[in-house]
């Protein structure tokens, strides 16, 4: 896939802004805080319907403005031309969605039609945040490349929610726990899907981050990742087996989760590990060793999706190579290259000094007060 051109109207600093991309590398130049990132963040909109960066639609919007716009012309491998046209109103706090004119029938059913890495300082979060940083990057890559995963988990998270005011309820004011049990069936049958997905997904995935990593570094570290269910769960178990050890655990817990008024059981309590020859990646890892850790899994997902869903995902990168050597710097350029359209952010053009030669497929802009200027590759050269 690749993005052909995009417009922004109204969104952060962009008032209105129009660029026509290379479709290999895209460099987007300039200070902090005029607007670099914004794009890449228009960008993940298109994509993804949302951001990859802010909690909500209307923190994008542009200051005393009632709404904003995004188009972008999107091509997928085959040569198919899809519009995309996303605009937020701020009056009804309401979001439309049009691919080639129509309205999808969910903004979740969009997701993994084009699919998209990102890569932004707020991903050290992975490697070096919580439990649940590190399932909101496995459950992005899992949904992108299976949309009955997206609604397994969407159906989770609801009777989790139910399930959780029940027992909060029950927790401060007394009452029967037989009003969970419908609650207990829908959140067995879609977290038991859940757990078996992801299990397998890691199982899938593992040689992806080990062929990254060298790439990036040297076959001295030896990369891990490790799935830690919280419910038993194999790659070869049917959800029905797993169904049942889940069953068992919610019982087990029943006390506490009484007591406590909350569910201690089921995916939404998993755990990713991650280390390097060994050590656990949080406790022995330096900060260049974390920043490799993390561009590798970025590099493995783009391996993995581009397989999984038979299309090029776009790659967006943004600050990527603060605390990353000139050596690893340079094999990471080289080697996004190598993928297909990627848009970089950086303050400085020296990171690719005689690495990339700017031509008419590798652009070069720079971002200034919300505004975007193109380079002529002659000048660029």
């Amino acid at each position: 896939m690749k993005i052909v051109r995009a417009q922004l109207r109204q969104f952060r600093n962009h008032d209105c802004t129009e660029l026509d991309f290379g479709m290999t590398t895209n460099a987007l130049l300039g200070d902090n805080g005029h607007g670099k990132t914004n794009i890449l963040e228009a960008l993940s909109f298109l994509c993804l319907t949302k951001s990859f960066y802010a909690s909500s639609d209307a923190i994008v919007l542009q200051q005393g403005k009632d709404f904003f716009e995004l188009r972008g012309t999107l091509l997928s491998d085959v040569g198919v031309e899809h519009d995309v046209r996303i605009v937020y109103e701020s009056q009804t706090n309401h979001k439309k969605v049009f691919i080639d004119g129509k309205e999808p029938a969910t903004f979740s059913s969009v997701i993994g039609q084009f699919p998209i890495v990102v890569l932004s300082p707020e991903n050290s979060n992975i490697t070096f945040g919580t439990p649940s940083d590190r399932r909101r990057f496995m459950d992005l890559v899992v949904a992108q490349s299976s949309r009955v995963y997206v609604e397994d988990v969407l159906e989770y998270r609801k009777a989790l929610r139910q399930r959780n005011k029940i027992l909060s309820d029950i927790s401060r004011n007394g009452g029967s726990s037989a009003l969970l049990e419908p609650w207990n069936e829908t959140l067995v049958l879609h977290g038991s899907k859940v757990l078996l997905k992801r299990v397998r997904f890691f199982e899938e995935f593992a040689p992806y981050i080990m062929r990254a990593y060298a790439a990036i570094a040297h076959e001295l570290e030896t990369p891990q990742v490790e799935y830690v269910p919280n419910v038993e769960t194999a790659p070869h178990d049917s959800p029905d087996v797993v169904g049942e050890r889940f069953k068992a655990k919610l019982e087990e817990k029943k006390r506490d989760e009484l007591r406590i008024g909350s569910t201690l059981v089921g995916p939404h309590r998993d755990e990713v590990a991650f280390s390097l020859n060994g050590l656990q990646l949080r406790a022995y890892a330096s900060q260049g060793q974390h920043k490799t850790f993390l561009v590798a899994l970025k590099v493995a997902e783009f391996f993995y999706l581009k397989e999984r869903c038979a299309e090029t995902p776009v790659v967006l990168l943004d600050d990527v190579f603060t605390e990353l050597d000139g050596t690893r710097s340079q094999k990471l350029i080289a080697l996004i290259e190598s993928l297909g359209q990627t848009f970089i952010t950086t303050t400085s053009e020296h990171v690719f000094h005689e690495t990339i030669h700017w031509d008419d497929g590798r652009r070069r802009f720079t971002i200034h007060n919300g505004a975007a200027v193109q380079h002529d590759h002659e000048a660029a050269a």
